[in-house]
């Protein structure tokens, strides 16, 4: 179970506050409150958050970019980091096989 929140402080900024699991179930529901307060600094603050999963985390590395995420598990931030040095290392030569293949499977 995922606990959502929410709290503003005086600049008008709001943090969203996690409590249990980050599973990819709420996936939803975050990105709903994320999006409700779009006008606003948003931050998550996953201080309380015991567990977190792959698609979750994903959903995490997707929206660091536009907000920002606060007291992350250390084993969320290896986690992230993993994916980009795998997606980073792996993109490469998987881009040189499509673009190298595709003519071969043209019509």
């Amino acid at each position: 179970m995922l606990k959502i929140t929410p709290t503003q402080d005086e600049n008008k900024s709001v943090t969203l506050h996690l409590t249990g699991q980050l599973t990819g179930e709420y996936v939803a529901e975050l990105q709903k409150a994320l999006n409700a307060g779009q006008s606003q600094k948003i931050a998550l603050d996953l201080s309380n958050v015991t567990f977190v999963d792959r698609e979750a985390m994903m959903f995490l590395c997707g929206v660091k970019s536009r907000i920002s995420i606060e007291s992350i598990p250390s084993y969320v931030i290896r986690w992230i980091e993993q994916e980009f040095r795998c997606r980073s290392s792996h993109r490469e030569p998987q881009d040189q096989f499509h673009s190298r293949n595709s003519s071969r499977f043209r019509g």
